[in-house]
């Protein structure tokens, strides 16, 4: 099963800086649309049609995990898109903060001054969330419903096995402007990994490399691009929100880097066979596309993350599948933000580093 990025490269094209608007009828949530990256690109079109008297919301998307970095929360409000004088809408006396179920608020934050939104606002690395812990959300402004949400904190995930590690490279038959002919294959790293699932658990995958680029020194690292090329449990790509990785792009005969969204793989536990999730993770780079020509280790992340979260993402996904089909049924948006829209998620995480042999892949 070859999950590659090629639909993840379309996702982006129809990309957005917005992270909500007021929905289409196509949509059946009171309406986190188009959330980051889905964007119903046919506003003009008149088989699309909007409903212009729905009231603003106060939306959000925070993904924080317990145990790593990855702490961000946006806050804005949903719009609408033919009317564009809504994108001026600002944030007026805003404010949020998270409390544990104890009572004790552990965050909190308000702005003084009118800001147009809150976008990947960092929660600091000193602030802990217990697992097992429930948490909740409170943000409110001027002229918008307070929203609220709960989420508890799952289980850690399991421990990731590293089973094989493999290299391989695929021949170039086209070569673009900024493709030199000589450089004829694109390389391919293929790391096998397998974990035991708990049947009531949801995951997501991330990869990040630490290698070098011809043109760039010394050593980089971030996120890495992936596709599933073999898998004993379904899942899917979405966008994990917050986070952002560089591509090179060819313009004009020169490579330029370009930022766009992080990819993880979702996976729910109870598909798995067996309770053991065998997944092989497919890397290609040295490819005009991928920062990297070679990487020197990877580590694979692993997060137990709450089903709110997985439905989410699902929802997403499956909207984003559909969106341009008129005969495909509605969508439903899932999410746990009450009184607005969008997802509050505390999660897990567990890692395995890699080291590669030199030479280096």
């Amino acid at each position: 099963m070859e999950l590659n990025y090629h639909l993840q490269l379309v996702v982006r094209a129809k990309a957005t800086g917005n992270l909500f608007r007021k929905p289409s009828v196509r949509l059946l949530s009171v309406a986190l649309i188009s959330v980051v990256f889905f964007t119903l690109t046919g506003c003009e079109d008149i088989d699309r049609f909007y409903r212009p008297n729905l009231p603003e919301k106060l939306c959000s998307i925070g993904i924080i995990d317990a145990d790593d970095t990855t702490r961000y929360i946006s806050f804005e409000k949903s719009y609408q898109i033919e009317y564009l004088d809504e994108l001026s809408d600002s944030l007026r006396g805003f404010s949020f903060s998270i409390s544990s179920s104890f009572g004790d608020e552990i965050f909190s934050y308000s702005s003084d001054t009118t800001i147009k939104e809150l976008r990947n606002f960092e929660i600091p690395d000193s602030v802990e969330f217990l697992p097992g812990e429930t948490y909740y959300l409170l943000a409110k402004e001027d002229s918008t419903p307070e929203i609220t949400a709960e989420i508890t904190v799952p289980a850690p995930p399991p421990e990731i096995n590293l089973v094989s590690i493999e290299k391989d490279t695929i021949a170039v038959s086209q070569f673009t402007e900024c493709r030199r002919p000589f450089d004829n294959i694109i390389k391919q790293a293929i790391i096998n990994i397998s974990f035991y699932s708990n049947s009531k658990s949801y995951y997501a995958l991330l990869l990040e490399g630490t290698g070098m680029n011809y043109s760039l020194a010394p050593y980089i690292s971030g996120f890495v691009d992936f596709s599933i090329k073999e898998s004993n449990i379904p899942g899917f790509f979405a966008v994990l929100h917050g986070l952002k990785m560089d591509h090179q792009i060819c313009i004009n005969n020169r490579l330029l880097l370009n930022k766009t969204p992080v990819y993880a793989y979702f996976i729910n536990g109870s598909k798995a066979s067996g309770n053991k999730s065998d997944i092989a993770l497919s890397v290609k780079f040295h490819d005009g596309y991928s920062l990297f020509d070679f990487f020197t280790s990877f580590r694979v992340k692993l997060l137990s993350i709450p089903e709110e979260l997985y439905l989410f993402e699902k929802s997403l996904y499956t909207y984003g599948k559909v969106a341009e089909d008129p005969f495909s049924e509605p969508v439903y948006l899932n999410g746990n933000i009450k009184g607005g829209n969008g997802v509050f998620a505390i999660c897990r995480s567990t890692d395995i580093s890699i080291i590669l042999p030199f030479p280096p892949y």
